[in-house]
C-alpha cells in the first residue's frame, strides 16, 4: 500500500497581484488579490491513488481502515482540517492546508454513509441522530511517536449530514515564544509581560489565526515546578505535560464563567481561559489578574484597538480594564514562501510605494531613502516540495499592544481606541500589515499574502 505519511502539500495557486494604489497618509486603500484555482497533474494523481484505496476499503466494507488513511492523510499533507460535504448524488471531501481549501477525493453516497458511520461511532456521537448538530472527538494512534486528536462537528444540511473535522497532531512539537516570528520590539513586551506575577495577555484575531498556538507556547515557557497552571479550554487541544487542563462542558452547566470561579479556588499561579465570550467571563478574568494571577485569554476581535473597544461594550468598567490588561497580540496567520523555489525580483512601482509607505509610517524613512532604485521582494515559482503552490507552511504577523501607564491613564479616562493607539504608535506599536509587509521584504512571505488575509 502507497505511503501517505509525507505527500506534497499542495493549494491553489495565485494570479498575480493587482496594483495597490495609495491615496493619503491615514490608510492603505487595499486591493484584494484574487486567488484563482489551479490544481497541478501531479496533485490530482496523489488524491487519486489515495482515493482508489479510500474505494477499495470501504468496498471491503473496512470502513476503520479507511477513516484511518483519510486522517493519517490529513495529517501527511499538513492539513488542519478535512471538511465532508455532502451532495444529493455523492460527498465532496476537502482539506484545508496552510489556510486553503483543496478538493481531495469525491465518495458515493453508500460510502460515506459508511465511513460517515464509523466516524460518528469512532467520535462517541448518537449514530441515529441526523437532524441536530452534534460534537465529539477521535484519536488515531496507528502514528509514530504519539497519536492524532480529531475534533469532530456534525451540521444537518438539506441533504444529510455535513461534518468538519479539525486534525491536532500530538507529534507536532509547541514552538516556543522566540520562534513564532514575532520582531525584536513585540519580543521584548511580551517577555516584559511574562515575567510578571499577574496581569491580563489577550491574544486576538479570527478562528485560525494561531491564538491557541500562541497561549501554548506561552505556557511552554511558563512552565516550571514551581508554578501551578490551570487551564479553562472547550475543547482542550493539545495535552501538556505539567499542566492542569480542564474541558468545560456547556450541556452540564460547566462554562466559562463556573469553569473560572472554581478554577480560582484551586490556588493557580497561572491561569488560561481558552476564550472570553460574556461579561462574566471578562470580569472574572479581570478580577483574578487583580488578584496576583497571571491571566492568559483569546478574543475574536480583528485588532488591538477593537479589543480594548469590546472589552468595553460587553460593559467591563474602564478602571477595571485599565488596572487588569497588560498587553493585547492581534494576529493573523500567513503563508510562507517555499524555500525550495524561491527567488527574488524587482519589486514594481506600486510595490515600492507600498514599503516606502510603510517605512514612513514607522519611522524608518531614510531606508527608503537609500534605495533610490526600489527595493527586492521573493517570490516562488512552485515546486514538487510546495506541490507548485510556491507556499509550504504558515507563519504569524502581528500587532502587539503594551499597555503602559500613559495607556492605563487613557483607558481609564474614557479616551477612544483611535487616540489609544495614536499615543502606543508613539512606543514601538507595529500594525499587522507593517509587519507582514517586513517580513515579505525578508523573503518570508509575499506582499499578496499578506494583503489577502488582512481586512
Amino acid at each position: 500500500m502507497t505511503d501517505f505519511s509525507h505527500p506534497p502539500r499542495v493549494l491553489p495557486k495565485p494570479v498575480e497581484p493587482l496594483p495597490i494604489p495609495i491615496e493619503n497618509d491615514n490608510e492603505f486603500r487595499i486591493v484584494k488579490t484574487a486567488i484563482l484555482s489551479e490544481t497541478h497533474v501531479r496533485l490530482e494523481e496523489k488524491f487519486a491513488e489515495l482515493e482508489r484505496h479510500l474505494h477499495k476499503s470501504l468496498l471491503a466494507q473496512d470502513s476503520e481502515t479507511a477513516l484511518i488513511l483519510l486522517t493519517k492523510g490529513a495529517l501527511g499533507l499538513g492539513s488542519s482540517d478535512i471538511h465532508y460535504d455532502v451532495t444529493e448524488t455523492e460527498a465532496e471531501i476537502r482539506m484545508r492546508i496552510d489556510g486553503s481549501l483543496a478538493t481531495v477525493l469525491r465518495l458515493s453516497r453508500p460510502e460515506y454513509k459508511l465511513l460517515l458511520e464509523r466516524l460518528k461511532y469512532k467520535s462517541e456521537l448518537k449514530l441515529n441522530i441526523t437532524n441536530i448538530p452534534q460534537d465529539g472527538k477521535y484519536r488515531i494512534t496507528e502514528v509514530a511517536d504519539g497519536h492524532i486528536d480529531v475534533r469532530v462537528s456534525t451540521l444537518p444540511v438539506r441533504t444529510g449530514e455535513n461534518v468538519v473535522c479539525r486534525v491536532l497532531d500530538s507529534t507536532k512539537s509547541i514552538p516556543k515564544v522566540e520562534e513564532l516570528g514575532f520582531i525584536w520590539t513585540s519580543k521584548r513586551q511580551i517577555d516584559k509581560s511574562l515575567n510578571k506575577k499577574s496581569g491580563m495577555i489577550l491574544v486576538t484575531g479570527p478562528t485560525g489565526s494561531g491564538k491557541t498556538t500562541t497561549l501554548y507556547s506561552m505556557m511552554q515557557d511558563l512552565n516550571i515546578p514551581t508554578r501551578k497552571i490551570i487551564t479553562l479550554e472547550d475543547p482542550i487541544e493539545y495535552e501538556l505535560p505539567g499542566i492542569v487542563q480542564s474541558e468545560v462542558n456547556e450541556k452540564n452547566g460547566y462554562n466559562f464563567h463556573s469553569g473560572l470561579k472554581a478554577l480560582m479556588r484551586q490556588d493557580p499561579d497561572i491561569i488560561m481561559i481558552g476564550e472570553i465570550r460574556d461579561l462574566e467571563t471578562a470580569n472574572t478574568a479581570a478580577q483574578g489578574a487583580l488578584t496576583g494571577h497571571l491571566v492568559l485569554s483569546t478574543l475574536h476581535t480583528k485588532s488591538a484597538s477593537e479589543t480594548l473597544e469590546r472589552l468595553l461594550n460587553m460593559g467591563l468598567p474602564p478602571y477595571i480594564l485599565s488596572s487588569a490588561i497588560d498587553i493585547i497580540i492581534a494576529q493573523r496567520l500567513v503563508r510562507r514562501l517555499c524555500t525550495h523555489c524561491i527567488e527574488t525580483y524587482q519589486a514594481d512601482e506600486s510595490q515600492n510605494d507600498i514599503i516606502r509607505w510603510m517605512m514612513r509610517d514607522i519611522g524608518i524613512e531614510a531606508v527608503s531613502k537609500a534605495h533610490k532604485r526600489g527595493f527586492k521582494l521573493s517570490r516562488s515559482t512552485g515546486c514538487d516540495r510546495c506541490g507548485y503552490s510556491g507556499y509550504k507552511g504558515r507563519m504569524g504577523i502581528y500587532e502587539v499592544l503594551y499597555v503602559s501607564d500613559t495607556i492605563r491613564a487613557m483607558i481609564r479616562s474614557g479616551a477612544s481606541p483611535v487616540e489609544i493607539m495614536a499615543e502606543a504608535r508613539k512606543n514601538d506599536l507595529m500594525l499587522m500589515r507593517e509587519d507582514g509587509v517586513l517580513k515579505a521584504m525578508r523573503g518570508k512571505t509575499s506582499l499578496e499574502e499578506v494583503f489577502s488575509v488582512i481586512d
